[in-house]
C-alpha cells in the first residue's frame, strides 16, 4: 500500500486552483482520501485533477463531507500520482 500526506493542489476544468493538504492511499488498482480545504466551493463538476507539488497529477471525483467540516473525500482515477 503507497500513501502521500501532504500539499496539492485540485483544478477544475475551467483552471481555477486551489491549495488543499491531502491524505492519499493506494491499494492495488485503486486510490482514495481526504482534502482538507478552506472557504471551499463545491460547484461545477465534481471531476477535478489533483497535482502534487513535484507536478505529478491523477484525476479525482470530489466525494462528500460533513455539515461544517472542511475535509472532503477524494476518489482517484487510473494510476495514483504518489506511487
Amino acid at each position: 500500500m503507497s500513501r502521500y500526506r501532504g500539499p496539492a493542489s485540485l483544478i477544475s476544468s475551467d483552471g481555477d486552483e486551489i491549495e488543499v493538504y491531502v491524505d492519499l492511499r493506494a491499494k492495488q488498482r485503486e486510490w482514495s482520501g481526504t482534502a482538507t480545504i478552506d472557504d471551499f466551493d463545491a460547484a461545477g463538476p465534481p471531476d477535478r485533477t489533483l497535482r502534487l507539488p513535484d507536478g505529478r497529477e491523477g484525476q479525482v471525483t470530489l466525494g462528500g463531507s460533513e455539515t461544517w467540516s472542511d475535509v472532503i473525500t477524494l476518489v482517484g482515477e487510473g494510476p495514483p500520482p504518489f506511487a
